[in-house]
């Protein structure tokens, strides 16, 4: 292929890749849309802020609301902070330990989504359908996912400072693996 050539097949596809991304910003439901599908999942508020421990990023919070600047105040207590996807098969097993164990936890440890790389309609109908009646975030660029690097699940444990005092990379299996790691690292026993 000659360079002209080469230079050309570029040219060509970043304008479909242009047009592709036009599309999709057209055609992503209007936050009026979303109405019935917040209903539906019946999220809890977001946060105001998870705590000075994590990076300074604004994010709209999928239930609607105020964004959150992540680093606004900590929590007050502990907390534990998912971040997941609808396309992402260790995300989808591991919801209902998070669903149950945040239940089990309610008032002692918090639990926070954070939807990465997602479309906020496909994550409302996947929040109302598994239970996630706790609050999410939208990552809609990954910026979230990429400080703590690799691919989701990924789950925080924020103290009530608001420091992130331990990172699990990958799904978790059960309550019980859970429980253990939230005693390990934030210090409380359920």
């Amino acid at each position: 292929m000659s360079r002209r050539q080469l230079i050309g097949f570029v040219v060509v596809l970043a304008l479909v890749g242009l047009g592709l991304f036009a599309k999709s910003r057209i055609d992503a439901p209007k936050a009026a849309d979303l109405a019935p599908l917040r209903a539906a999942a019946a999220l809890g508020p977001c946060p105001g802020g998870l705590g000075a421990g994590l990076p300074a990023l604004h994010m709209a919070c999928l239930g609607g609301g105020a964004r959150v600047s992540l680093r606004s105040g900590g929590p007050g207590t502990p907390m534990l902070v998912n971040m997941w996807a609808t396309w992402c098969p260790p995300c989808v097993r591991e919801v209902p330990v998070l669903v149950d164990f945040a239940a089990r936890a309610a008032g002692k440890v918090g639990v926070v989504g954070v939807d990465s790389e997602d479309e906020s309609d496909k994550a409302l109908i996947f929040a109302a359908q598994y239970a996630m009646h706790y609050p999410s975030l939208v990552d809609s660029d990954g910026l979230l996912l990429r400080q703590y690097g690799g691919g989701p699940p990924i789950t925080l444990f924020v103290d009530a400072a608001g420091t992130v005092v331990f990172t699990h990379h990958g799904e978790l299996h059960s309550v019980r693996e859970l429980q253990t790691l939230v005693a390990q690292h934030l210090g409380v026993q359920l």
